[in-house]
């Protein structure tokens, strides 16, 4: 199934589950460049993760970013669906980086093992492909780590819940809407939140 079909029927499982609508909603705080007004007390983090990356400072035009769904009510918060390309070696160095306070919706630890099993693969992903901030090979995989970083970081800083992260290898075999792919993300999601 390609990428952006199963991310779509991940988002539409977690829907039902949460029996809460998934929204495409752009946030103001939510663009592309860390600037400190957004970031607030972690804007030394994400500078220095920018920083370890290899992030180099050139102009670029500011963007909003999406993420794969918000969904609002008493949840208020980013999902996001972790495909194999996420668990690189850039992304093991950002979460090196957080701060062992930082609420999240996923366990750091299971994230970390993640990359130390798909580095391989999710650093070759699109290896050629450079950005204006990540201007060298592999550019774009750090890119990528970066930006996820936005999606940990910013949601505490602006009145969202931590944002809630399911990784591919959580649902093997999850391929169609069935009661067992329901009950196993049921399962799944409130193993993982930790505000309800």
């Amino acid at each position: 199934m390609p990428v952006g079909d199963r991310q779509k029927l991940i988002t539409k499982i977690v829907s039902k589950v949460l029996d809460t609508k998934a929204e495409s909603t752009k946030f103001p705080w939510f663009i592309n460049q860390h600037q400190n007004n957004h970031f607030k007390e972690s804007y030394e983090i994400i500078d220095k993760i920018f920083f370890d990356l290899r992030g180099n400072d050139v102009f670029k035009r500011v963007q909003q970013l999406q993420c794969d769904a918000y969904f609002g009510g008493k949840y208020n918060f980013i999902f996001e669906f972790d495909e194999y390309q996420h668990f690189s070696s850039a992304r093991l160095v950002t979460l090196n980086n957080y701060p062992p306070d930082l609420r999240l919706n996923y366990s750091l630890g299971d994230w970390k093992k993640q990359c130390s099993l798909n580095s391989s693969k999710a650093d070759k992903y699109r290896f050629n492909k450079k950005t204006i901030d990540f201007n060298f090979e592999g550019g774009r995989t750090c890119q990528r780590a970066y930006l996820d970083c936005f999606r940990d970081l910013l949601p505490q800083h602006n009145g969202l819940n931590p944002t809630l992260r399911i990784a591919e290898s959580e649902v093997i075999g999850v391929n169609d809407i069935t009661l067992d792919s329901i009950t196993k993300i049921e399962h799944l999601i409130k193993n993982k939140l930790n505000f309800l």
